[in-house]
C-alpha cells in the first residue's frame, strides 16, 4: 500500500480507515489494554486490597494525599485531543504493520508481570505505557507513530512517578531557603536560615528577637515539587504548539524546572513580606488551614512561572527568525 487509499473493483476510492479488519484489530486491542489493566488486581500497595493499575492512576490523580499528580488526569485527554485536532491528517498516513509491535507487546507483558510480582506500581505504568507504543507499531506502524510521537510521549506526564519526591523534594527545600534568604538580606530584610526555615535576625536596638517579624519553614509542599511537574507538561504542550523548530522545543522544556524554581521563589518571597507587613495569621494560617493570603501566593507560583515561559518563547521564536534569514 503507497498511500492512505487504494482503488476498488468498481474504481471508487476506498480509504485505508473502512478496512472492517482495522477496527476489530482496534477494538480487541482496546479491549486487552481495559481487561489487563482495568481489571486484574495489581498492587496492594499500602493498601489491604489490590488495585488494577487504572484504579491506582484514579487513586493518585484524585487522593488529596497525592497532590502532587493531581494534573495527571488531564493528561490522557490532552494527548486524544491533540490526535483529534489532527485527525484530517493522520487519515493520510500509510498503515504499514510492523512486526515490532509484537516486540513492544511482549515486553510490556514481561513488565507487568515483575511488577505484579514485586509490588510495584510505578512498573505497571510504565508497562501500560509500552503497551500503547506496541498496539500502535503493531496495527498502524512506523509512520503512524512517528505521527503521534508527541501524544504518544506527552502521556508520560499522566503517571505518578512518586519515588521522585524523595528524591527531589529536600533538595528543593534547600534550594528554595538559600534563594529566598540570598533575596531578602539583599533588599534589607536580615534573614537567618535555620535548616529548612527562614526567620528574621534578631535586632536588639528594636528589641525583636530571632523570628519575631517572621519565620517561615519551607515544607515538602512549600519546595516547588507540586508546581515542578505540573510546570514540566505545560511547558512541553506550549512549546509544541506554539515554537516551530525542534531546538527551540527542547530549549523551552529543559528551562522549566528553572521557571518552576522561579515561581516558586517569588512565593517565598511574597509569603515572607506578607507575614512582615500582615502578620503571621492573615499570611500564612495553618497547614491545615492555610489562609486566603497563603493560596494566593501558591497561585503566584504559576502566574510568574508562566509569565517567564511566553517570555523565554518569545525570545526562542525572535532567535529563530534570525537564524532563518
Amino acid at each position: 500500500m503507497s498511500s492512505g487509499s487504494e482503488k476498488g473493483s468498481g474504481g471508487g476510492v476506498i480509504s485505508q480507515w473502512q478496512d472492517r479488519t482495522l477496527w476489530v484489530e482496534m477494538a480487541v486491542a482496546v479491549a486487552v489494554v481495559v481487561g489487563l489493566y482495568g481489571w486484574i488486581p495489581y498492587n496492594f500497595g499500602f493498601e489491604s486490597r489490590a488495585r488494577s493499575v487504572f484504579d491506582m492512576l484514579g487513586r493518585f490523580w484524585t487522593d488529596p494525599s497525592t497532590a502532587d499528580w493531581h494534573h495527571g488526569m488531564i493528561v490522557p485527554l490532552i494527548s486524544v485531543g491533540l490526535i483529534l485536532h489532527r485527525a484530517k491528517e493522520l487519515e493520510k498516513v500509510v498503515i504499514r504493520p510492523s512486526g515490532w509491535g509484537v516486540v513492544g507487546v511482549v515486553a510490556a507483558l514481561g513488565l507487568f508481570w515483575v511488577g505484579y510480582k514485586i509490588d510495584i506500581t510505578i512498573v505497571g505504568f510504565l508497562s501500560l505505557q509500552l503497551m500503547i507504543g506496541g498496539l500502535i507499531l503493531w496495527l498502524f506502524g512506523w509512520e503512524m507513530m512517528r505521527a503521534v510521537a508527541f501524544p504518544y510521549a506527552f502521556l508520560m506526564f499522566a503517571y505518578p512517578f512518586y519515588f521522585l519526591d524523595t528524591i527531589l523534594a529536600f533538595p528543593l527545600r534547600g534550594l528554595m531557603c538559600q534563594l529566598s534568604q540570598f533575596f531578602l538580606n539583599l533588599v534589607g530584610v536580615d534573614t537567618l536560615r535555620v535548616g529548612t526555615a527562614l526567620v528574621s535576625a534578631p535586632d536588639y536596638a528594636k528589641g525583636l528577637a530571632q523570628g519575631q517579624r517572621f519565620a517561615l519553614d519551607v515544607a515538602t509542599p512549600c519546595s516547588g515539587i507540586r508546581s515542578l511537574f505540573a510546570l514540566m507538561m505545560v511547558s512541553a504542550l506550549y512549546a509544541h504548539l506554539s515554537l516551530e523548530r525542534g531546538w527551540q522545543k527542547w530549549v523551552l522544556f529543559l528551562l522549566s524546572p528553572a521557571l518552576a524554581v522561579m515561581g516558586n521563589f517569588a512565593r517565598m518571597v511574597m509569603l515572607t513580606l506578607g507575614t512582615i507587613l500582615l502578620g503571621s495569621a492573615v499570611a500564612i494560617g495553618t497547614e491545615e488551614h492555610p489562609t486566603t493570603f497563603h493560596m494566593a501566593a501558591g497561585f503566584f507560583v504559576f502566574v510568574v512561572a508562566l509569565g517567564g515561559m511566553v517570555g523565554v518563547s518569545r525570545i526562542l521564536q525572535g532567535l529563530g527568525r534570525e537564524k532563518g534569514k
